[in-house]
């Protein structure tokens, strides 16, 4: 049996919690909606095998967003360059070029 603070403004709260079952608190615990706010189902417990996965401090995510957005910019600004370059290219071939000499009188 465990007393704690349920909502950051040190309301207590008892539980035991019975084998088989968890008692879940979140990260944010003045901000979250995890076992001490669920104390009529269960006491607040939840059974393990309710529990789909572990979490877990993977980085993977963060990285693959970050390199996915850093690559998305040079894949844009390439584009602009290779934008501007066509179209320098494009007015360089448009200008007139004479066949023959031209005589001015």
């Amino acid at each position: 049996m465990k007393q704690g603070d349920v909502d950051g403004v040190h309301k207590t709260y008892n539980v035991t919690v019975p084998k088989g079952r968890l008692f879940l608190l979140g990260d944010n615990r003045a901000n979250a909606r995890d076992s001490r706010f669920f104390a009529s189902d269960h006491d607040g417990t939840v059974a393990e095998s309710a529990v789909r996965d572990r979490v877990t401090d993977d980085r993977a995510p963060p990285v693959v967003i970050g390199t996915a957005v850093i690559g998305g910019g040079v894949l844009a600004l390439v584009g602009v360059g290779l934008g501007i370059a066509a179209f320098v290219v494009r007015r360089r071939r448009a200008a007139p070029v004479a066949p023959w000499p031209v005589q001015r009188v």
